[in-house]
């Protein structure tokens, strides 16, 4: 009978649950992207595993949301703090039609004798949509500005701005062809292709989100028919 006891006890002691053990979190790594929108992690590890039915490990590994702020130049980060303020393409059409009611005239804009008025000088920017906000969703004008979408931004004459950091050749920006020398000229909000960055309605501004540039280099000139969006 102690015999029996002692192997009772025994069997008991073997079979009991054993719950899993890990270690504190680890160190927070460096964010995954120098400039920009990024990621950072932490770890832990598996002291002990569960055994008869014990608890289950929980995550290993931690993220959150980081900014790299090892950008190029400070025209990239100036860039990427930037928010795009849209308004339906079809705005630009009418504008065209009649200078004098430009929509935008009595904003922030500041395009005398820019580019002696060309339009020559306009260009499109493509995004992909990373995120966008449910009101977005709500009205046929900017329906299209759904996670997953490609758009087209047209840069209008009226909506360019000097762009007095760039000192690069690489640059966003446009330039008078038949004048070298004079300033360069962009829309606010048109990015760095690969990064994401922030854009909202001038009409509705419960519509917004996050999108990312595609358009690689000096953007190019596009048709109209084919934006869905403009800058101001």
């Amino acid at each position: 009978m102690v015999l029996w006891g002692a192997l009772n006890v025994l069997m008991q002691h073997e079979c009991r649950m054993i719950d899993c053990i890990v270690s504190e979190w680890g160190q927070w790594s460096e964010c995954d992207t120098a400039c920009g929108n990024g990621m950072m992690s932490r770890t832990r590890i598996i002291e002990q595993k569960p055994q008869n039915g014990g608890k289950h490990c929980p995550s290993l590994v931690q993220k959150r949301g980081c900014q790299g702020l090892k950008c190029h130049n400070h025209h990239d980060r100036k860039a990427l703090r930037e928010t795009a303020l849209l308004l339906p393409a079809a705005l630009s059409k009418s504008r065209h039609e009649n200078d004098t009611s430009d929509i935008r005239r009595n904003l922030r804009l500041r395009y005398k004798n820019a580019f002696k008025h060309n339009r020559g000088n306009e260009y499109c920017v493509e995004f992909e949509v990373i995120k966008a906000t449910k009101a977005c969703h709500k009205d046929n004008t900017y329906r299209g500005l759904a996670e997953g979408e490609r758009v087209i931004v047209r840069c209008d004459l009226e909506a360019l701005h000097e762009d007095k950091t760039v000192d690069t050749l690489a640059s966003n920006s446009v330039q008078d062809d038949e004048e070298p020398d004079t300033p360069k000229y962009r829309c606010r909000g048109d990015g760095l292709t690969g990064r994401n960055t922030r854009f909202t309605t001038l009409a509705m501004p419960a519509c917004r989100g996050k999108w990312m540039r595609l358009t690689v280099g000096q953007p190019k000139k596009c048709p109209s028919s084919d934006t869905q969006f403009i800058f101001v």
